[in-house]
């Protein structure tokens, strides 16, 4: 079977989009073509490998053969674009497009950092996901991301962490909290108030496990309220107290909003790192980032952000 006779990039394109999307009407507006051109090109793949590639029109799924051709694809593509940036890099010229990946509470600096970057490099493009730490996972392991900002990485994947920056979390609350304004409060304290938590599959959701079970607190209460924003608008709004990153409530606590409770062994200390696949080309791009990171990402995640608070 001679498929570098038969298979065209577009067909590996197309192939994908679909894939990456679920949808066949949503990999058409990926690729700014219409949704008959796409099913033509996923057609004329089927008959080029001899099978059925993806099964179904309307709730799209891979067969075996399909996750196959997905996994090659990807290769293909990612070694066309890498000799484009090679090509680029040899003529003096920092350019190429990043595809990364970062954690929600990650959202709140990396958009500082990347304006600086894109100041810096207006000829590299920055094609950015946001996801929780489970589903960054997912995107490191099918090589849809060829770098993530995250906490602790997944053990499972060969991977390379580039420590950056400093991580703080801790417990917050609203300012007429009864601990708010009490020094040296013990974990204890925590098992009567009602704690609001992250989704499972966060990072924020596995620290503030790990710290709750080394210090023996099993709380009375604990709701589940999802992302950031929410259980920063419920500990605002006195529901109880949230345990979160110092970037993600930073421009509350400066408002006034929201105050850090002194729980003792707070605020947890970790590290933001910088992921990449070391079975995996890192391409100039991807490199003068991981570069930009090291060198100017403390600094510019201590910059202080625009006063504006929602």
């Amino acid at each position: 079977m001679k498929l570098d006779q038969r298979v065209t990039l577009k067909q590996l394109r197309a192939l994908l989009a679909v894939a990456d999307t679920g949808s066949f009407t949503m990999a058409a507006r990926h690729l700014h073509i219409t949704q008959p051109a796409v099913s033509m090109q996923i057609r004329d793949l089927e008959a080029a490998v001899g099978g059925v590639l993806v099964d179904g029109r309307r709730e799209v799924r891979l067969t075996a053969s399909g996750e196959i051709m997905v996994r090659r694809a990807r290769e293909v593509v990612h070694a066309l674009e890498m000799a484009g940036h090679e090509l680029l890099t040899a003529r003096g010229v920092a350019a190429g497009t990043i595809d990364m990946v970062v954690i929600t509470t990650a959202e709140y600096f990396v958009p500082r950092l990347l304006a600086e970057f894109g100041r810096r490099y207006p000829d590299i493009r920055i094609r950015l996901s946001v996801a929780n730490r489970a589903e960054v996972y997912q995107m490191l392991d099918e090589r849809r991301a060829a770098l993530a900002i995250m906490g602790t990485p997944p053990g499972r994947l060969p991977l390379k962490v580039i420590p950056f920056a400093p991580h703080r979390l801790s417990f917050v609350a609203s300012p007429d909290h009864h601990l708010a304004g009490k020094t040296h409060i013990p974990p204890a304290a925590l098992a009567e108030e009602r704690l609001l938590l992250r989704e499972r599959g966060s990072g924020t959701r596995d620290h503030l496990e790990r710290y709750l079970k080394y210090h023996g607190v099993r709380p009375l209460r604990a709701d589940e309220l999802g992302s950031n924003s929410t259980l920063k608008q419920a500990a605002m709004a006195g529901l109880g107290v949230a345990f979160l990153s110092h970037h993600v409530f930073e421009m509350e606590e400066a408002a006034g909003r929201l105050v850090r409770l002194d729980v003792t062994g707070t605020p947890v200390e970790r590290e933001w790192n910088v992921i990449v696949r070391v079975d995996q080309q890192v391409s100039p791009a991807v490199q003068t980032l991981v570069d930009f990171l090291q060198d100017d990402g403390v600094k510019l995640m201590h910059a202080k952000p625009a006063q504006n608070v929602k």
